[in-house]
């Protein structure tokens, strides 16, 4: 009892947490998963790059740097690297300007069209990668095809979308940038939603329209959406793998492999496992993803 006022029952058994404890309590959770699943593989990945592996793929004699020279004097890695970037910066470009080539359009669209092309433009968004690859896989079949078969009715003979090496990495950008399109498209929607319509009225008023309004009013008013996705969508496109697993398996000649992609096959897709290897590139990847992303935001905050 306070003075004359009875406590709640069970108050006085209640534990008092000490001032400051609280907090960091409540986040423990969620910084051991991060330690757990986040962290510790990546201290893991670069204590295997240190070693070698028996049939089993377990640890070994220690290498040291050994495995790392070997990956930069590999072709193949190199060749693979090129592509990896290749297929990121198209993907990157299909998407994010084909989502905002999208968007602008809607802004002054009826809402219950708006809100129907909404949604069929978004549906990518729903797909998982191995579903859309596959769609893509009988888009790009070379004899039934479905875009050969319409190109062979306006009179065109389709290419060997997934027989050639120049146009199998055209297709599987282009399967990763539908993919990544309808989550580009749902991060603009919402960015051009929020918009303050008075700056754009008085940019109309002052006779900005069409095409002017949108690259001196509107896309500057996108700049941190547009980044972010710049951002997250380049981060992705590094490390594409599905696509090319389902479409082409690396072919024709290799000219399809990513980094992720050998990192796979030096690990489970050969009959003696490199987990070394695959574990030293994995750490070169984590490092490019790194670079490349310091180097975007280095760029970009200049035009923020």
């Amino acid at each position: 009892m306070i003075g004359n006022v009875p406590l709640p029952r069970g108050a006085a058994h209640r534990r008092v947490w000490p001032r400051g404890l609280a907090g960091p309590l409540m986040v423990l959770p969620c910084v051991g998963l991060l330690l757990v699943f986040a962290y510790w593989p990546v201290v893991r990945s670069v204590v295997l790059s240190l070693y070698g592996n028996d049939l089993l793929g377990d640890p070994t004699r220690f290498t040291g740097l050994d495995q790392y020279s070997a990956l930069f004097s590999d072709p193949d890695l190199r060749r693979a690297l090129l592509t990896t970037v290749g297929i990121a910066g198209l993907s990157v470009l299909l998407s994010v300007g084909g989502a905002l080539a999208a968007v602008l359009p809607l802004r002054r669209a009826a809402r219950r069209p708006r809100a129907v092309v909404s949604v069929l433009l978004s549906l990518p968004f729903a797909y998982s990668a191995a579903a859309s690859a596959a769609v893509f896989a009988g888009l790009f079949a070379p004899a039934v095809g479905t875009l050969n078969q319409m190109l062979a009715h306006l009179g065109v003979t389709g290419p060997e979308w997934l027989r050639s090496p120049e146009w199998a990495v055209l297709a599987v950008s282009l399967a990763t940038a539908w993919y990544e399109f309808g989550f580009a498209f749902l991060v603009l929607l919402a960015a051009v939603s929020q918009l303050d319509q008075h700056v754009i009225e008085a940019a109309a008023l002052d006779g900005a329209s069409g095409l002017r309004l949108a690259r001196s009013v509107i896309i500057p008013m996108l700049r941190p959406s547009l980044i972010f996705l710049l951002v997250t969508q380049t981060i992705s496109g590094l490390q594409v793998f599905t696509q090319v697993q389902v479409l082409t398996r690396g072919g024709p000649a290799g000219s399809t492999s990513t980094l992720v992609f050998e990192l796979y096959k030096r690990a489970f897709g050969e009959a003696l496992p490199h987990v070394g290897t695959a574990s030293a590139l994995a750490v070169v990847l984590l490092l490019l993803v790194l670079l490349i992303t310091a180097i975007q935001f280095r760029v970009l905050r200049r035009w923020a």
